[in-house]
């Protein structure tokens, strides 16, 4: 179809853009005979490309109109998603960085940057560049995803959905020494400097120099967030200023018998503090017991009203008073704090489950159709997750385990129970 100037092309366009009809834009755009002269029609054919998953075409074309792009917050980030997704990750980030610099105050030009840094293994800076996206979209689900997913570690495909080219590209954290939890808060506020400066007076937690040669005791996506390092060791603390999403903590806070009021309270909650910590150096149980000091601090926060972590929903006091175990000694291990103990009854008898050992590289436990006690069970359960971890030992299938070289309990590794995945189960 002939257009009599570029403003009717356009405006055409316009029109099958707005009604989501990419067809229609592949299918009268590619016969121009001067893409020049048709600078936006070019950008809205790489847009219905891209959005059809059509990426080579889209880079071919954005190519086309590289001179008048380039200067153009619009077609770097169209390039950098082209690009992101055939996995050139090195090649595409100079361009979404180039997006965000023209233009700033376009949020989805920190989002495709945030995930191009985190697959080159420049987390700190990622989660650096999703806080400045949130900044401009408070609430956004797909910020906070992002960084709820930076934050668990997850790898490059988990975060983004752009395949791997044959596992080549990979993050590079490792799931074992990851920890991420959410410090659930009844108001949007939050004094980050005073959690910073109760980090160093309670704990003794100072930032070290970032690797490389940078310091990194500034380093922050805004006023409600702090992302340093610990030797190698990467720790965030990020405001994040929506409910948790989905129902989800509500959800989680039922498991919490411990707490009569959980549900109740989780329901007020306003906003929540991501606290992630990415270890380096560091080994799981050294990871962990840095986790638990950062959230002990968060959780004194005048607004802080439990935090949503391994699975249910602590009471503040809980926490901090078994975080503290380790000013008495600091070779206490904090497991009530690290794995929940998940008890309830069936036709078979009494069982009980762990939530939080694959932090430390561990496979989850259950104990099915006991005729011991729930009480008993828990106690049991904490002995065992408490040698697991802090012994760095490794149950497996066949083997057996026992307080005494009279006790022998059958371990057996089958699809879990309670638990998603593979479990352990010992016969008690």
């Amino acid at each position: 179809m002939e257009y009599p100037s570029v403003e009717a092309l356009m405006e055409q366009i316009r029109d099958w853009a707005e009604e989501e009809d990419y067809d229609a834009i592949i299918e009268a755009l590619p016969e121009l005979k001067n893409p020049g002269q048709f600078y936006e029609a070019v950008l809205c054919l790489a847009y219905a490309y891209l959005n059809q998953g059509f990426y080579r075409d889209a880079e071919e074309w954005l190519r086309e109109v590289e001179d008048q792009g380039r200067e153009s917050g619009v077609w770097n980030y169209r390039m950098a998603v082209a690009l992101m997704h055939q996995m050139r990750l090195e090649e595409a980030l100079p361009y979404a960085e180039r997006a965000v610099t023209v233009e700033a105050d376009y949020p989805w030009g920190w989002l495709v940057y945030s995930k191009l840094l985190y697959g080159c293994q420049r987390t700190e800076e990622a989660l650096e560049a999703a806080g400045r996206g949130l900044a401009l979209m408070p609430g956004d689900e797909e910020f906070t995803s992002l960084i709820e997913d930076i934050s668990n570690g997850l790898s490059f495909f988990e975060v983004t959905g752009v395949e791997e080219d044959d596992g080549k590209v990979e993050n590079g954290e490792e799931k074992a020494g990851t920890f991420c939890g959410s410090v659930l808060l009844n108001s949007v506020s939050f004094d980050v400097d005073k959690v910073m400066a109760d980090l160093k007076a309670e704990w003794g937690i100072e930032p070290s120099d970032k690797p490389g040669d940078m310091a990194s005791d500034d380093t922050r996506a805004d006023e409600s967030t702090r992302v340093f390092y610990l030797g190698e060791t990467l720790v965030a603390i990020s405001l994040m200023p929506a409910r948790v999403p989905d129902g989800e903590a509500e959800y989680y806070a039922e498991t919490n018998y411990m707490w009569p009021e959980a549900v109740e309270t989780t329901k007020t909650h306003k906003a929540h503090v991501l606290v992630a910590v990415l270890a380096h150096g560091l080994t799981p149980v050294e990871a962990g017991k840095l986790h638990v000091k950062v959230i002990a601090t968060c959780l004194r926060q005048p607004n802080a009203i439990g935090v949503y972590v391994s699975g249910t929903v602590f009471q503040p006091e809980f926490y901090i008073e078994v975080a503290n175990m380790m000013k008495e000694d600091e070779e206490n291990l904090p497991v009530l704090a690290w794995v929940y103990f998940g008890l309830y009854q069936s036709e078979v008898g009494n069982n009980v489950y762990t939530y939080g050992m694959t932090a430390f590289g561990k496979e989850e436990i259950e104990i099915l159709g006991s005729k011991h006690s729930l009480t008993e069970l828990q106690g049991f359960m904490l002995e065992i997750a408490y040698y697991v971890i802090g012994s760095d030992v490794t149950l497996r299938d066949g083997e057996t385990l026992g307080g005494s070289e009279e006790q022998k309990l059958p371990i057996t590794r089958s699809k879990g129970v309670a638990v998603e995945g593979m479990t352990l189960k010992i016969e008690y």
